[in-house]
């Protein structure tokens, strides 16, 4: 459990937790060092030591009582920790030469809280410093026993080296981030298609139709987007789509596939109830978006006539025009319990009569190209 609640906490706060442990760490061992010696410079570790344990505890706190929406909450951390190492490398309680090497470890770190863009702006500052602190800074952190030439050329390896292992670091996070996200979709789309699939043989049942209809269906959507050239559409949105269209009627009462002439204005209403079911299952999930818009308008006619919304021409996806002509030509050449099936150039004819009103023309024409 205790586990669990660690995985779960964000990474700049684990952080900043690591710090302060790590300080307190050192307050606790330098007090015994103080206790048990009782000159200055275990004095002078105890005290640093302790200063820095309360100041990263405080800043801890800070971040937990945050917002967590706030977008510079995050920054909290690396901000805290180069103002640590500028302190530290500037003031030197205990006068060690080798105390910029910290400024190395700040790329590392920092690659760990933010992302790529603040990443480069923040290397370049903290390569910015280190110019600075060999030009400007004091001997006992530049030089200590060595010469000047060597000091420098080794902070700028060590430096540079560390940007390149926190670039990795990211980039690292990135993939990483993409493969869980990917498996996640997956998982989701794999959900979402299971339940669909488990209502196929309602929906045989109520429409007397083949579950043929979707592969039909699948096929001539995809036909149609390759022919008219200029969309991005996924393979599996379109056997989404397909899958949904067929199984969207089981939300219709039986009697209505089986009802002659025009619908009572209640039915109309029912009727129109299908083309919520992908925003009921999809909403909410990105990757899911154009699926959900495409199903949603695809009862839409270009003259403004159409349903849920009455949205008219270029307000209509394309996907979803392509969808409802597709439907309406499957219906044509399937047979009803009321009328006989017509064959393609029938039931195209038919279309061609609504180019323009309910359709787009050049939709319309491309579409018999395809059926040809």
């Amino acid at each position: 459990m205790n586990l669990q609640r660690l995985e779960n906490q964000p990474i700049d706060q684990l952080m900043m937790f690591i710090i302060a442990s790590m300080a307190s760490v050192c307050t606790i061992g330098g007090t015994f060092y103080w206790l048990v010696s009782r000159d200055s410079e275990s004095y002078l570790y105890m005290v640093t030591s302790l200063t820095v344990s309360l100041f990263a505890w405080g800043i801890l706190v800070i971040q937990r009582n945050l917002p967590k929406e706030n977008a510079y909450t995050k920054l909290i951390s690396p901000i805290i920790i180069f103002v640590v190492v500028i302190v530290t490398t500037l003031y030197n309680p205990l006068s060690l030469w080798h105390m910029w090497v910290s400024i190395a470890f700040c790329p590392i770190l920092l690659s760990l809280l933010v992302d790529s863009k603040i990443y480069v702006y923040g290397c370049l500052i903290i390569m910015m410093y280190v110019v600075l602190l060999s030009i400007f800074g004091p001997a006992s952190v530049i030089v200590g026993d060595i010469s000047p030439m060597i000091a420098a050329i080794t902070r700028g390896a060590y430096t540079l080296g560390s940007t390149i292992l926190g670039g990795i670091i990211l980039i690292s996070r990135k993939q990483y981030t993409k493969r869980v996200e990917a498996l996640a979709f997956q998982q989701q789309k794999q959900q979402v298609i299971n339940l669909l699939q488990s209502f196929i043989p309602v929906g045989e049942r109520k429409t007397q139709t083949s579950r043929k209809e979707i592969g039909e269906m699948s096929m001539l959507l995809k036909s149609l987007v390759k022919a008219y050239g200029e969309m991005r559409v996924q393979e599996w949105e379109i056997d989404l789509l397909s899958l949904l269209h067929f199984v969207s009627r089981v939300k219709l009462p039986d009697y209505m596939f089986e009802k002659e002439g025009k619908l009572s204005e209640f039915e109309y209403e029912v009727v129109q109830e299908h083309c919520y079911m992908a925003k009921e299952l999809c909403e909410g999930i990105p990757d899911f978006g154009e699926v959900e818009k495409a199903f949603l308008y695809h009862h839409e006619k270009v003259d403004g006539t159409g349903y849920p919304y009455r949205l008219a021409g270029d307000q209509i996806p394309l996907l979803s025009q392509m969808l409802g002509l597709v439907e309406v030509f499957l219906a044509l050449t399937t047979a009803r319990s009321y009328r006989q099936e017509m064959s393609q150039r029938e039931a195209y004819a038919e279309i061609q009569k609504l180019a323009g009103h309910s359709f787009r023309a050049d939709i319309v024409e491309i579409f018999g190209k395809v059926i040809d």
